[in-house]
């Protein structure tokens, strides 16, 4: 037993960092069928529907009504269901996409329980039943059938049959999974050119064009008061409403994020923004791009060079949501879906973590970087502005408060169940 630990530690130690986070999925997800976690705007907007018309965002709300409708099953645990099964997938396909680095336990630990990537949805508790969950999934699934298919004609009937299909159906669910499909695009070029398909084509792009439909379709759907009136009273009778966002239109947006930038905000606000922006998407772009252009990540030189350019019209989504939160966790979950899935220069990446191991000054910065980054901060919703979410500040604890409330939760439950445990009263 003794040597099998040994012999296995990297594996044994990536599978307990992946087991602690289904816990703390595990957890909310349990907690969600009973109460409504956050303050209620993701969960309300869970309801949208097509009961006026076809409008945005309406799909899995319009599936909801005819559930209940048809079988009596309650929103949340309806909504709780159909989030259990898009956490599963999300964390299931992090761990097949990481097991290739489960021997640089540093590197593994900095993903896993980065508060921009999985763990988001958990510190971040305004979020957890967003729908932004099925966009971050859907890039991880197409990551993960990369490291599969083995052929040109398998991965093109996947694009057409499966793809496709399911970002269409995204698309209609929330029209911010318009903005990623370049990183869609760029998996898909990764592809073709591992496989010496002459990339950046028109006819590779076939498959994609199809998506010019429902975006034209989403385009064409704005909301009006009239429908969100109409919407609101089919839902009322679960207490639910929709905000009156939902109403506006592009110049809506514009004129929105204009405002809220330059006339209600300060300086600190975007001070606290730029400290998010540098410390989740800016950092993993930059850990993993110095990987790329030392070659311990391998990509055609083709590729490397133009990558960020393919999926440059991503950040759009900056300036049309008003939760940087949300959006950088969008951003850094699409772009490491795509690094993720790059071929490991194994001799060149070991003698890397060999030469910070044996520096003694770049050894303990990434220490204490690692202490701070892991337990003293998080993303909040709004991105360090104010007026959205609970915040208060980004500076809180998160890893060690999460396993204090899974401790409490274990600790109660054998103290009422099982046998009384000691308590220390003060």
């Amino acid at each position: 037993m003794k040597k099998y630990f040994f012999d296995n530690y990297n594996i044994i130690y990536f599978r307990l960092l992946f087991i602690t986070v289904s816990v703390f999925f595990l957890s909310k997800l349990c907690t969600s069928y009973e109460i409504i976690i956050g303050d209620g705007w993701a969960y309300n907007n869970l309801f949208i529907n097509y009961s006026a018309g076809f409008v945005i965002r309406g799909l899995l709300g319009e599936l909801f009504l005819f559930v209940n409708e048809t079988f009596d099953v309650k929103p949340l645990v309806f909504f709780t269901n159909v989030l259990f099964i898009a956490y599963s997938l999300y964390v299931i396909f992090f761990y097949n996409l990481l097991k290739k680095y489960s021997e640089y336990k540093f590197f593994v630990t900095f993903i896993v329980l980065s508060p921009v990537l999985i763990l988001f949805y958990i510190y971040e508790q305004n979020v957890f039943l967003s729908k932004d969950i099925f966009i971050n999934v859907i890039i991880l699934f197409h990551a993960f059938i990369i490291n599969k298919v083995i052929n040109v004609k398998n991965y093109i009937k996947f694009l057409y049959f499966i793809l496709i299909p399911t970002l269409t159906l995204s698309i209609f669910n929330h029209e911010n999974q318009v903005f990623f499909i370049p990183f869609h695009l760029l998996i898909t070029c990764y592809f073709f050119s591992e496989k010496k398909v002459e990339v950046f084509k028109l006819n590779i792009l076939k498959p994609y064009l199809i998506l010019i439909i429902p975006v034209i379709i989403i385009f064409l759907s704005s909301g009006s008061f009239e429908k969100l009136s109409i919407i609101n009273s089919t839902i009322s009778k679960f207490d639910a409403k929709i905000y009156d966002q939902f109403a506006g239109n592009l110049n809506l947006a514009i004129g929105g994020f204009i405002k809220w930038h330059f006339f209600f905000h300060t300086v600190n606000d975007f001070l606290r923004l730029f400290f998010c922006v540098l410390i989740s998407f800016l950092v993993i772009y930059l850990v993993f791009d110095f990987l790329v252009k030392n070659k311990v990540l391998k990509i055609s030189i083709k590729l490397s060079n133009k990558y960020i350019f393919i999926i440059l019209p991503s950040f759009l989504i900056l300036f049309i949501m008003l939760d940087h939160g949300r959006s950088l966790n969008l951003l850094s979950v699409h772009i490491i879906s795509f690094y993720l899935i790059l071929k490991i220069d194994h001799k060149k990446l070991k003698n890397l973590f060999a030469k910070i191991n044996d520096h003694f000054f770049y050894k303990k910065i990434l220490i204490v970087f690692l202490t701070f980054y892991l337990n003293f901060w998080f993303l909040p919703q709004g991105g360090g502005f104010t007026g959205i979410g609970n915040f208060t500040t980004i500076f809180k604890g998160t890893l060690l408060n999460e396993i204090k409330i899974i401790f409490l939760i274990v600790f109660n439950y054998i103290d009422s169940e099982i046998i009384n445990l000691p308590r220390i009263i003060i």
